[in-house]
């Protein structure tokens, strides 16, 4: 397993980009693009900020369990009258107008906390779940500017391909329409001539239009401007990376990297701390405490008196009874575990079918762009032979044409093969380089 591992790092990134692509020394490679788009990405700032913001609820839930100092108080101009009835309809009446004022100092430390110890630990999930994410979110944003990259090359690609053939078409069509007038060809044969010519020209267009899309998806995404790619082009006959014995190490090592496998297990863990949390409401807790208070002028009897309290010992809070909202929460807390193990379940499957297709798919690739390699050659001695005979006066120039544009539709088939096979090697192989170093 260590030593597959060591084989991907190693061996598969110089491999993609030496074997799989042809490109010129100063072309903008896809860490290039990658490390751009980390500074623009607006995307990753947000996952950035979230991340350090969960991870600030350690912080908050270990504050519970420290020492609480507070300092409370108040200050007042007091005025009261106190009146004495005494026997013959007569009273005496008191006055007192004076200040008055009361401060404490508290000193709490917590002593037996179950419900603020359950959640200290899910705070710190929390922060593993925050973690996790930013990571996932950095694979999301690799793979697409690794996608955007790819699909720049190749469409600039396609535009070459598609613009090679336009001039024997175009003067293929000519021919034909000059023989028709010569009458020395038909109607329908200069006309399928300029069929040909007008469907190349549409098709060069829309590579065109294509081409500008993805220049602007790229730019969008890296601020890179596309023109640092030209000069790179696919390896229409890239190396194959992998053979079907390396599935299963394959398998069990992008299962065992998989975000979403670790965020799931996270909110599982998650689940049970908050169940644990619930069940500690049944709980008792208790704390030391220390208070320091000053008091004077409280009252007409008080006036002038000064009073200077100091304690120190426990208190305990026992539950006994909140109406049921506690036994309700541990209820819903425990559904919401069992809905979580389920959702486990889930994303395992998923994880596993989307391998399954991947792999498959990557399999189906790899025998269509080996067979698209041995069209493309068919392709070019048919034109070849074509070529030749058009020189001996054997073939026409539309025979010519119609062999380049031959070539050129199995030539960007390949492009098109080769996009996807390298986007599908990438899921299989990139991960571990750029993620878990």
């Amino acid at each position: 397993m260590t030593e597959f591992f060591s084989f991907l790092q190693s061996k598969f990134f110089p491999l993609v980009l030496g074997l799989s692509f042809i490109s010129c020394v100063s072309a903008v490679t896809i860490d290039e693009a990658f490390n751009s788009a980390l500074k623009v990405d607006p995307a990753l700032r947000s996952s950035r900020y979230n991340q350090e913001a969960s991870s600030e609820n350690i912080a908050i839930a270990r504050s519970r369990l420290l020492p609480q100092i507070s300092l409370q108080g108040s200050s007042n101009q007091l005025t009261q009258s106190t009146t004495h009835d005494l026997p013959g309809n007569t009273s005496i009446s008191k006055s007192f107008t004076g200040p008055s004022s009361n401060h404490q100092l508290v000193i709490r430390q917590a002593l037996l906390r179950p419900k603020e110890r359950a959640a200290l630990n899910f705070a710190e999930l929390q922060a593993e779940y925050g973690k996790v994410k930013y990571q996932s979110d950095l694979s999301e944003l690799w793979f697409r500017v690794a996608y955007a990259w790819i699909d720049l090359v190749g469409a600039a690609q396609l535009v070459d391909v598609y613009k090679k053939p336009l001039i024997s078409l175009q003067e293929a069509a000519k021919q034909e329409n000059a023989r028709f007038m010569l009458g020395d060809g038909t109607k329908d044969l200069a006309a399928e001539a300029e069929a040909q010519s007008q469907l190349a020209h549409s098709i060069y267009r829309q590579a065109l239009q294509s081409l500008s899309a993805k220049q602007k998806t790229f730019f969008t995404l890296t601020q890179i401007e596309p023109t640092n790619l030209t000069g790179i082009r696919l390896n229409l006959e890239p190396k194959i990376l992998f053979s079907e014995y390396d599935q299963f190490e394959i398998q069990k090592f992008l299962k065992d990297k998989s975000f979403d496998l670790r965020l799931a297990e996270i909110q599982l863990q998650l689940q049970r701390e908050r169940l644990r949390m619930a069940q500690a409401d049944h709980l008792p807790t208790l704390d030391a405490l220390a208070t320091w208070s000053k008091a004077k002028n409280d009252a007409t009897s008080t006036q002038g008196y000064q009073y200077k309290n100091n304690q120190m010992g426990i208190q305990y809070v026992i539950p006994i009874y909140a109406g049921g909202a506690t036994s309700a929460g541990e209820r819903q807390a425990a559904l919401s575990l069992e809905s979580s193990t389920s959702e486990l379940q889930v994303i395992a499957n998923k994880v596993e079918t989307d391998f399954q297709f991947t792999w498959s798919t990557w399999v189906g690739l790899v025998a269509r762009v080996q067979s698209g390699t041995v069209l493309i050659k068919s392709s070019s001695h048919q034109l070849n032979a074509t070529v030749l005979a058009n020189v001996h006066g054997v073939k026409s120039v539309s025979d010519v044409a119609n062999s380049e544009l031959a070539l050129a539709k199995r030539i960007a088939d390949q492009i098109n093969l080769v996009i996807d096979y390298q986007k599908y090697t990438l899921r299989l192989s990139s991960r571990e380089k750029y993620l878990f170093q």
